[in-house]
């Protein structure tokens, strides 16, 4: 099991902060992020093979995948969203009264190493870009394991290196180099690092999931102007909105 250099407990701590800071411009870039991201959520949905009247979690987000999953798995089943921000489970929320999916999911604020949940319990776990934002990934995985039933599946997407990713990378390394502020130390919590997997796949392996597969899914996120991007980045990006909070102005 790997070890950390960081305290996992200040970690979250900032992060639900960030998050909540964060999610109003998630709900209003919404539909811009899930045009996108659309794609990616059908797939994780493939890959665990979710059917009517199976129970399912979803780690991390505004709604999506549950969104999509409530729509297979009906009324006769069952739903958990979590996020460690309880701003953006309100958004999500929000999202799923809109479309008259409450009586299917049922929201819980919670980070995923810490969520309580009976073991065996689940058919599948799903966590679309949120598993390289927690400080402890072991603890996560074997309380993922835990709570699923036998052949239970996980379906977890993170993001490749930076260069592959220009949606996120451009403006932060834009902004950093700006401010002069040096990369994540390795190891510490962010958007790419996962990007080498062996990590989470030997976590896993270590845990006791079996046939294990990798693949590449391409993303595409579309903006009309250069000035929608521009907004787009400092209202969502996580790292580019928090480099600008540093930012003092003068007279």
């Amino acid at each position: 099991m790997a070890s950390t250099s960081f305290d996992p407990n200040q970690i979250k701590a900032l992060q639900r902060e960030n998050w909540d800071n964060v999610a109003e411009g998630w709900k209003q870039w919404w539909e811009t992020l899930e045009k996108g991201a659309q794609t990616l959520s059908n797939r994780l949905i493939e890959l665990t093979k979710i059917e009517s009247g199976q129970r399912v979690l979803d780690i991390k987000g505004i709604g999506e995948p549950a969104v999509s999953v409530a729509t297979i798995v009906g009324t006769s089943g069952y739903v958990l969203a979590t996020d460690i921000s309880a701003q953006m489970l309100d958004i999500a929320k929000q999202r799923v009264e809109s479309l008259g999916s409450q009586k299917i999911i049922e929201f819980k604020e919670s980070d995923a190493e810490t969520l309580d949940l009976p073991n065996s319990y689940l058919d599948a776990v799903l966590c679309r870009w949120g598993l390289m934002f927690m400080p402890n990934i072991d603890v996560a995985i074997m309380k993922i394991y835990a709570s699923l039933v036998h052949q239970g599946r996980f379906a977890t997407a993170v993001w490749a290196d930076s260069p592959k990713v220009p949606v996120i990378s451009f403006a932060i390394q834009i902004i950093w180099g700006l401010l002069q502020m040096a990369a994540p130390s390795p190891g510490t919590p962010n958007p790419f690092s996962l990007a080498d997997t062996k990590r989470p796949e030997n976590s896993m392996v270590e845990t006791g999931f079996m046939d294990m597969q990798k693949e590449r899914v391409n993303v595409t996120f579309e903006f009309a102007l250069g000035e929608d991007y521009s907004r787009f980045c400092q209202a969502v990006i996580l790292p580019a909105r928090v480099a600008l909070s540093k930012l003092h102005y003068c007279r």
